[in-house]
C-alpha cells in the first residue's frame, strides 16, 4: 500500500512538471507549425492601416461609399523609386506608384514642392498617374490651360449678376460676361469657394464649376 502510494504522488509530481514546463514556455505541448506561421504575420489591423490610401483623400466618391479609382491631392514632398511622398493636410503619406504610372504635362522632378493629383488604384493601392493641379498650373491671371484663345481659368469666387461672374486671380479681380448658353450647374452659395470657368475666343464664360474638395 505503501509503495502504491509512493508510485501515485510520483505520478502526480511528473505531470505537474511537464505542465508546467509548458506554461512556462508560453505555448501549448500540441502547438502546429500552422500555429507558429500565423504568430509571425502581422496583426490584421496593422495590415490595413496600411492600405487604407482612401482616408486620405476628398474625392467625393469616397464619401459616397464607392469602392473605386479615386484621387489623392497634395504637395509632393519626395520621389524615390517605388513611393513618393505627398503632403496631405499636414499628413506626410507615402503613396506606392505603379511600375507605369503615367507623368503628366511636366517631369515628376520638376513638382517638387507643388500641389498634385495623383489618381490611385483602390484595388492595389497604388498611384496610376499624376499631375499638377489647376492651382498649381496657373498664371497670374488664373489660366491653367489654353487652345488658342480658349482658356479654362481657377480663381476664388466673388460674386455673379444675370450677365457677369466676377473670380479672384493672383492678378486681382476678373470680370467676365456670361455666354448665351451660360452653364451653372452648381446648386447653393459659391461666394469665397475656388471655381474652374471656361471662356471662349469672345472673352465670355460658357460654364463654371466648384472645386471637387470644396
Amino acid at each position: 500500500m505503501q509503495k502504491q502510494l509512493t508510485k501515485g504522488i510520483l505520478s502526480l509530481i511528473t505531470m505537474c512538471m511537464i505542465g508546467s514546463a509548458a506554461a512556462c514556455s508560453g505555448e501549448p505541448a500540441n502547438k502546429t507549425k500552422s500555429d507558429n506561421h500565423k504568430a509571425e504575420e502581422k496583426p490584421i489591423e496593422d495590415r490595413q492601416e496600411l492600405t487604407k490610401l482612401q482616408q486620405y483623400s476628398s474625392d467625393p466618391d469616397i464619401k459616397k461609399g464607392k469602392d473605386e479609382d479615386f484621387d489623392l491631392i497634395g504637395t509632393l514632398k519626395k520621389d524615390a523609386e517605388k513611393e513618393m511622398t505627398l503632403n496631405i493636410d499636414d499628413q506626410l503619406v507615402k503613396v506606392p506608384k505603379s511600375s507605369g504610372m503615367e507623368v503628366e504635362g511636366s517631369q515628376l522632378k520638376d513638382m517638387i514642392n507643388k500641389e498634385v493629383e495623383a489618381e490611385i488604384d483602390a484595388a492595389k493601392q497604388e498611384a496610376t498617374s499624376i499631375e499638377l493641379t489647376p492651382n498649381a498650373k496657373a498664371d497670374k491671371n488664373g489660366v491653367y490651360e489654353q487652345d488658342g484663345n480658349e482658356r479654362k481659368i481657377v480663381g476664388v469666387f466673388i460674386e455673379e449678376s444675370n450677365k457677369h461672374i466676377t473670380v479672384k486671380v493672383p492678378n486681382g479681380k476678373k470680370t467676365y460676361q456670361k455666354s448665351s448658353d451660360f452653364e451653372k450647374e452648381e446648386k447653393g452659395s459659391l461666394k469665397e469657394k475656388t471655381v474652374y470657368l471656361e471662356i471662349n475666343s469672345a472673352n465670355e464664360v460658357e460654364s463654371i464649376e466648384k472645386e471637387d474638395r470644396e
